[in-house]
Parts: structure tokens; C-alpha cells; sequence
């Protein structure tokens, strides 16, 4: 019997294997994938991500002290700063190390497994998973489901959420050619991507990501994206053709119950203004190991014992979900006269340079600077009347007017 099982080998599956294992249990890493890493995401992180979870020199592609935003009309406006706000990273090195980490510290990594079925019982938990080679039957005292969005794991174990899996967004991302591209530029209107954005995010002097994400249907988008960057020398050739994933925008109603904790984007732990969730992974495996080795250490795998990993993140970034979700139904109710004229006027005017010069902005960190534009009179001045009352959020409330 193992004292741990974690199922899913990136960033939060790893981070916990690791944390466990450095903590002296016997723990098992399951993941149906034989290349460790190789998901589809854009592979951004935060300065204070790269700080806490530094990656390795060579895994970084770029630092992006700028960025060019590029409004409904065309219009480019450049926002940048000082010091870098994020890095572009080679996603698949970078979990790859994690795992090393994870490994070196005594995990034990089957890769190729595919789990098909979780029985927890009152004093363990089964995990049952097929391979090339036939199924496997695993035990374990403590499961963490770190298998990624839309597992069907979630379910099995209980804790799945019906408006979390009919709440998400799509990405689509390929690989490209360019010439010379040097900062990363984001594209709005409804034909690049309805109600949210796309990129291009140089990895190099000749290669970029391409990609869209949005939470309403695409049809055809990334296509004429594509075009439109090709007519403009953005794009040369497609190295990697167009990927789909899903990506959550709320969390599961509850991450836990006897002996299970669910982590990363199985939990829905991720930024739902951008879809970014390396950072909040890494975090939530993190919080999800010190609660099992707590629970060790009391002898106690009860719900009631590992509720202090949801009370943890929920302290951690609970608010930035929330007020996330609220910005991101806001954005999308507002159609590209409206992102216009927001854009246009608010990086002209003082809040621009309010925000920009204020420590606590951060890419990691979205919901500070939300609530200070909302308090900003300029802000309150352009909005006006514009952004109606959305409802549905995550907490259960009512957003009032922007």
C-alpha cells in the first residue's frame, strides 16, 4: 500500500508528489501520458510564480517587460514597465523538472497508466488504471486528483460540479513562424475571439505561440485569425498545427472529502480572467501536501481534516476567483464599441497611470487591480452605464453595476 497516490504528472500533480515525498511517504504518481508535461498551454507565468517556483534559465523562452494591446478597430496601444512581469517558459521542461524534483525525492512515477476507476473505502482508497501491458490495482491511504479539467475522476470520487463542467472556456493554439516579434501582443474584438482575446506570444526571434480562448463557441476563429496574421507578416509559415483544450473558469463546489483532495485545473484553480493556472497549480499542490502530511501526523484522513485544504486557498486566492469571474462576465457583455472606447479612453487617462505605477499590480494578482479600476473616478466615468448587472457568481451573490 502506498500512503499516497497522486494522479496527474503536471505542475500540481508534481508539486505534491514532491512536497509528500520530501515529507518521508511512499507516494505513486499515475498520468496516462508516456511525455511528462506535454499539455496544451501557453506556458506564461508571473514574476512572483517565477520567484516562489523558479524555473531553470534555460527553460526560459523570453521576459516580457511589455506588451502591445490591440483593440476591436485595430488600434495598437503598448503597456509596459520596467522590470519583467512575466516570462514565457518551455511549459514541457519545466514540468519535466518538477517531476525530476518529485522522483529525486523518492516518488515513484507510472507513466502510460490510464486510470479508469477510484473506490475510496473507509480506511483506503483503491485506484484501479489499465496500461499496454494490462490494469493495475493500486492502494493508497490519501488520493490527490490532479488529472487536469474535465476528469472524469472528479466525478467517481464524488466532487463533481455540474456548473463548473458547463462553465469553461476553449483555447486554441499552434506553433508559428515569425520575423522579429518582440513583445507579446493581445488582439480583442468578437472576430478574433467573442468576449475574450487572443495572442502571440514570441518564443524566440522565429517562433511564436498563436492562439484564442473564449468561453462562447468558435467557429472558424482561430482560422481567420491565422489569416489576418499571416496578410500582416505577423505569421510566416505554422510550425504545429491548431490544439484544443478546455480550460475552467470557476472551481468545483467542494475540493474534498475523506482521504481525497483535487488540485490544479481538476479543481477549476485557475485565473478566470486570462485562463492562466501554472501558478495557482503549483500553490494548490503545495496546500494540498501540507494538509495530507498533516493528516499523517493526527492520524485522521476525515473530511473533516482535510477541509483545511479548500479553508487554505480559498484564503489564498479564493478572492481573485471570485472577483475574476465577475470581471470576466462583465468583459463579455460589453461588445467591441464598448471594449473600444474602454480601451481608448482608460489608457489615456490617469488610472492607466495609476495602476501601472502601483506596486501591488501584478500578473499573478487580478483582483487588486479590478477593484481599483472600479473605485477609479475615471473608470466609473467611462463605464457609466454600460456593464449590467451579471449574475451567477461564484460565491453565490449578485454583482451590482459597474
Amino acid at each position: 500500500m502506498h500512503d499516497a497516490i497522486v494522479i496527474g504528472a503536471g505542475p500540481a500533480g508534481n508539486m505534491a508528489a514532491a512536497r509528500l515525498a520530501s515529507g518521508g511517504l511512499k507516494v505513486a504518481v499515475i498520468d496516462w501520458r508516456t511525455s511528462i508535461g506535454d499539455k496544451l498551454c501557453t506556458g506564461i507565468i508571473g514574476r512572483e510564480c517565477a520567484l516562489r517556483f523558479p524555473p531553470k534559465p534555460s527553460q526560459v523562452y523570453r521576459a516580457a517587460r511589455s506588451a502591445v494591446l490591440i483593440s476591436p478597430s485595430g488600434r495598437r496601444h503598448t503597456i509596459s514597465k520596467e522590470e519583467p512581469q512575466a516570462f514565457i517558459i518551455d511549459r514541457v521542461s519545466y514540468v519535466s523538472s518538477l517531476a525530476e524534483n518529485a522522483a529525486s525525492a523518492g516518488a515513484e512515477y507510472r507513466l502510460g497508466e490510464n486510470v479508469v476507476g477510484i473506490e475510496p473505502h473507509a480506511d483506503c482508497v483503491d485506484v484501479l488504471a489499465t496500461a499496454a501491458s494490462g490494469d493495475r490495482r493500486y492502494r493508497a491511504r490519501v488520493l490527490v486528483i490532479a488529472a487536469g479539467f474535465g476528469s472524469g475522476l472528479v466525478r467517481m470520487a464524488g466532487l463533481a460540479d455540474r456548473k463548473q463542467q458547463s462553465d469553461y472556456m476553449i483555447g486554441v493554439q499552434a506553433v508559428v513562424e515569425t520575423d522579429g516579434l518582440e513583445d507579446t501582443e493581445v488582439y480583442l474584438g468578437d472576430a478574433v475571439a467573442p468576449g475574450s482575446f487572443g495572442w502571440v506570444a514570441p518564443m524566440s526571434d522565429t517562433r511564436a505561440l498563436v492562439g484564442i480562448v473564449s468561453r462562447r463557441r468558435l467557429n472558424g476563429h482561430m482560422r481567420d485569425f491565422m489569416e489576418d496574421l499571416r496578410r500582416t507578416g505577423r505569421v510566416r509559415s505554422v510550425l504545429k498545427e491548431p490544439r484544443r483544450w478546455g480550460i475552467p473558469i470557476r472551481p468545483i463546489s467542494r475540493t474534498f472529502r475523506d482521504r481525497v483532495v483535487v488540485v490544479g485545473d481538476a479543481a477549476g484553480l485557475v485565473k478566470p480572467t486570462t485562463g492562466g493556472g501554472i501558478y495557482y497549480a503549483l500553490i494548490s499542490g503545495e496546500l494540498a501536501a501540507e494538509t495530507v502530511l498533516h493528516a499523517f501526523e493526527a492520524g485522521d484522513f476525515s473530511a473533516r481534516q482535510m477541509r483545511a485544504y479548500e479553508t487554505r486557498w480559498r484564503a489564498v486566492f479564493g478572492k481573485e476567483l471570485r472577483v475574476g469571474y465577475v470581471a470576466r462576465r462583465v468583459y463579455e457583455s460589453l461588445g467591441d464599441g464598448r471594449v473600444e472606447r474602454l480601451v481608448s479612453e482608460l489608457l489615456s487617462s490617469r488610472l492607466y497611470t495609476d495602476i501601472a505605477s502601483a506596486r501591488d499590480t501584478s500578473f499573478d494578482w487580478h483582483s487588486g487591480v479590478i477593484m481599483k479600476a472600479v473605485g477609479h473616478q475615471d473608470f466609473r466615468r467611462v463605464i457609466g452605464s454600460i456593464a449590467p448587472t451579471v449574475s451567477g457568481r461564484p460565491d453565490g451573490a449578485t454583482a451590482r453595476p459597474l
